[in-house]
């Protein structure tokens, strides 16, 4: 069996784009500890896009190292290998989360979780009745947006690198299409549901992460001898920066595509850089990067509960309240995270083998 494959850094940014998720959830629940609101960040929506750049970027360099080395992409064993990565996590938090939450509150659109689909449940929740639940479990499963996304994409996506003859054409010109598609429902003033589809919907963004594992797989060198320049990898970590203090916005109908072409200096000069400026290969950094679909997936539930223990707590200062409401509840989260990866995911994941391909490891700790 060859070499199993690994990329230096990855979980570093998998934690930066968790932690930019969680954070911002804390922030916009802060009412829940019954204290004041800070400004809001946005940082949790350009958190996800992160996360699809560099799901793009991964699960697409494995295909073109299978084709390359079979000639083809086994199209069951990639799926079954999602199955086992994504679905024990997946419906096991939503059924914890509908039977805290009371199953007699439930509603036909708990169908949409179901089925993986709820990007198309936040897309029409203002014309028809949506809501899947109690006001609780709304909130809690919130964010399963994005896995159904993914889901979603990853249906077409193994099917289309094993088909098309040039994926490096599909993969400059989709991005650009699907910018455009955007720009035309907006400029004809589509119904409100499908400018929220598309833009929950971001293909482009993990198109644009395959687009980066194609350079990168391919060796080239114009393209990433221009990200790895020392003021290209500052530049991107500066706009990281502004984007986390809500001083990032050019306009709607572009801002996660550029946020995944950032997102991918930021991988290149992980992946290829000796020397990057700042070097997310750290243990710690590794470590939470692990169990980042736990601190993803759980958040939400973990920030309710925390809330309800720590809403009467009072130091005084109200400073000491949000460093103990921000303290606790990421405590809290890495620890169930952790629980959650030993004893369920990882059951899972041994199982992956079974359908593995081109072997890779994505954490240096086992």
């Amino acid at each position: 069996m060859s070499k199993a494959i690994y990329f230096s850094g990855l979980n570093g940014i998998r934690t930066i784009a968790a932690l930019a998720v969680v954070f911002s959830h804390i922030n916009n629940r802060l009412h829940y500890f019954g204290v004041p609101n800070l400004p809001l960040l946005d940082i949790a929506n350009f958190g996800v896009t992160i996360f699809f750049t560099l799901s793009g970027f991964l699960i697409t360099y494995l295909l073109l190292e299978e084709k390359e080395k079979t000639g083809t992409i086994a199209l069951k064993k990639f799926y079954w290998r999602r199955v086992l990565r994504i679905w024990p996590l997946y419906f096991f938090y939503l059924i914890l989360v509908i039977l805290l939450n009371d199953p007699n509150t439930l509603q036909w659109a708990i169908l949409f979780f179901v089925f993986m689909v709820p990007n198309f449940r936040n897309s029409f929740k203002e014309t028809i009745n949506t809501v899947p639940g109690s006001h609780n479990l709304t909130y809690m499963i919130g964010h399963y947006w994005s896995l159904g996304v993914e889901e979603q994409f990853y249906l077409f996506w193994p099917l289309l690198v094993k088909k098309l003859k040039s994926i490096l054409i599909f993969a400059c010109v989709f991005p650009l299409i699907f910018i455009v598609f955007k720009l035309i429902l907006k400029v004809t003033q589509a119904p409100e549901g499908w400018l929220t589809f598309f833009h929950y919907t971001r293909f482009g963004c993990l198109v644009i992460g395959a687009l980066g594992a194609y350079w990168v797989k391919y060796q080239y060198q114009s393209i990433l001898t221009f990200f790895t320049k020392p003021i290209v990898d500052l530049s991107c970590w500066l706009f990281l920066l502004f984007l986390s203090l809500n001083q990032f916005h050019i306009a709607s109908i572009i801002d996660h595509e550029i946020v995944a072409i950032i997102t991918l200096g930021i991988i290149f000069n992980q992946v290829v850089n000796p020397r990057p400026l700042i070097n997310l290969e750290q243990p710690w950094l590794d470590f939470l990067g692990k169990i980042s679909f736990g601190l993803y997936v759980y958040n939400p539930l973990v920030i309710y509960l925390v809330a309800l223990g720590l809403k009467d707590f009072d130091f005084g200062s109200i400073y000491l309240r949000y460093a103990l409401i921000y303290g606790t509840t990421i405590t809290v989260l890495i620890a169930v995270s952790f629980i959650s990866y030993q004893f369920l995911e990882k059951r899972f994941l041994k199982l992956k083998s079974k359908f593995t391909v081109v072997p890779s490891f994505s954490s240096k700790l086992q």
